[in-house]
């Protein structure tokens, strides 16, 4: 655990605004990581969670979990309890990335809209207007441009209003694209967006480093890659995407399971782990300075 500390020391920091802590200073920074919950012990017994766990997306007090093959699942942070599972309509992917953007799809949404990774297949953004009730697809993100090897995932800088392509192979190089985030204006007549390689706004290839890619997360200049499953390493990378190279990696074997989804809340990092074999004992770990 105490190799992680400055690590997520600067993430927090980071989300906090305070843009004068630098990598290097974070060692200095004092954290505390805690275990929020096995999600099973939020869970009803009677109620069957499906997929591995993969995507993790925070809005106020509401933690979403989405799964392989497109369970979804929103955990009450105050509450402490499971309030809404359901399949996702339409959706029966990987879901291997998730966050919320800033757009809703009406006034009467409780949730901003949810981008979900295909991952596999057709590599789609799957966005997604989510209820406690049920969820439909609003939007599918495409990127038809060259280069990547494998699997395709999307993760976003919300706040400055761009979205990024993630992926490669296990063991290959990976990539980072950068795109401006498209509004739910901007889909054609079939309800898609078809970004090309004349769209890319920047790119990040990163040859050697990452391994088995997960989870991914930008702010700023500064991408969070968790990497890595049992019986391998668990690592967490952090990317600055100005200089285009892996600024730090941390072992986070000390957390046992495999790491997924992350997400920057407030004051907190989160970060959600699958339990091999068991996804109702998906494990949600936050860091906060002091």
């Amino acid at each position: 655990m105490n190799r992680i500390v400055f690590l997520l020391a600067f993430v927090l920091a980071f989300a906090q605004g305070y843009s004068q802590v630098k990598i290097k200073d974070a060692k200095a920074l004092p954290l505390n990581a805690e275990l929020i919950a096995d999600f099973a012990d939020w869970t009803p017994d009677s109620m069957e969670i499906k997929g591995s766990t993969q995507g993790l997306a925070m809005y106020r007090n509401f933690a979403v979990v989405v799964h392989d093959k497109g369970m979804c699942c929103i955990y009450d942070m105050k509450k402490k309890a499971l309030v809404a599972a359901y399949m996702m309509e339409g959706n029966t992917s990987h879901c291997n990335n998730a966050f919320f953007g800033k757009e809703k799809f009406s006034r009467k949404s409780k949730f901003p809209l949810l981008y979900v990774s295909e991952c596999r297949g057709k590599h789609a953004c799957l966005v997604t207007d989510i209820t406690l009730e049920g969820s439909k697809i609003v939007q599918k993100i495409y990127y038809e441009g060259t280069d990547y090897p494998g699997s395709i995932d999307w993760c976003a800088d919300v706040k400055n209003g761009f979205i990024y392509t993630f992926g490669g192979r296990n063991g290959d190089f990976k990539l980072l694209k950068k795109f401006r985030l498209p509004k739910l204006s901007d889909s054609d007549e079939n309800g898609e967006v078809h970004l090309k390689d004349s769209d890319v706004l920047d790119v990040t290839r990163i040859d050697t480093g990452i391994n088995i890619w997960q989870g991914s997360f930008v702010m700023g200049d500064y991408a969070f890659l968790p990497d890595g499953y049992p019986p391998h390493d668990r690592l967490l990378h952090i990317v600055n995407l100005k200089t285009k190279q892996i600024e730090r990696t941390e072992n986070i074997n000390a957390l046992v399971d495999e790491p997924e989804g992350i997400d920057i809340h407030g004051k907190w990092v989160y970060v959600v782990f699958h339990t091999s074999g068991k996804p109702r004992h998906s494990k949600l770990w936050r860091f906060s300075l002091k």
